[in-house]
C-alpha cells in the first residue's frame, strides 16, 4: 500500500455487504409491485427535431463580441508600423520607437481575436461577431508582422531607438 498509516483491513475502506441478516439484496427491487401514475409530459424526452442527435448541446450566446476593441488595437499597431516605415524612409524623425511600440496592440489584437474566434465556434458568443472578429484576427497579426519587419529593418541600419542624450 501507498500509505504506511492504513492497515490492510481497516473498516473504512471495506465494501458495503449487499445481503442483509435474511440473505436477500439490499439493493435490489421490492417485491411489491408499484403503481405508475399516467405519464402525460416527459420533460427529458427528445422532441422531434432532436432525435437524430439529442446529444448535442444548444447554448445561448453568453458572452458580448469584442469585436471593435479588437479592431482598434489593429489598427494601433498598423499605424504605429506605418509611422515607422515612413521614418525608416527618413521623411520623420519621431517616429523610429513607433513599430516597437505597435507590436503590443498588434499582437494583442491577434491573439484575443483568436481566442474570440474559438469562442464563437463553441456558440458562447453569437455568430454575428465572426466576420468583425476575422477581420481584427488579420489585421492584428499582418500588424504584428509589419511591425517586427520594421524593427528588424531599423536594427539591420544600425537605428537608435532611443534619442542621444
Amino acid at each position: 500500500m501507498s500509505n504506511p498509516l492504513i492497515k490492510p483491513n481497516d473498516p473504512r475502506f471495506k465494501k458495503p455487504e449487499i445481503l442483509d441478516a435474511e440473505g436477500k439484496n439490499r439493493f435490489g427491487e421490492s417485491e411489491q409491485p408499484v403503481e405508475e401514475a399516467p405519464v402525460q409530459y416527459e420533460a427529458y424526452s427528445a422532441g422531434p427535431s432532436d432525435e437524430a442527435r439529442p446529444f448535442v448541446p444548444h447554448y445561448e450566446a453568453q458572452q458580448r463580441s469584442r469585436g471593435g476593441l479588437w479592431l482598434t488595437l489593429g489598427w494601433l499597431g498598423w499605424g504605429a508600423a506605418v509611422l515607422g516605415g515612413i521614418s525608416l524612409a527618413g521623411f520623420f524623425r519621431g517616429g523610429w520607437i513607433c513599430p516597437l511600440l505597435g507590436a503590443g496592440p498588434a499582437g494583442s489584437a491577434w491573439l484575443l481575436a483568436y481566442e474570440e474566434l474559438k469562442a464563437i465556434r463553441v456558440g458562447a458568443i453569437d455568430e454575428a461577431a465572426r466576420p468583425r472578429t476575422q477581420h481584427a484576427f488579420w489585421l492584428g497579426f499582418t500588424g504584428l508582422v509589419a511591425c517586427l519587419a520594421l524593427v528588424a529593418a531599423m536594427v539591420y541600419r544600425n537605428m537608435n531607438f532611443l534619442p542621444d542624450i
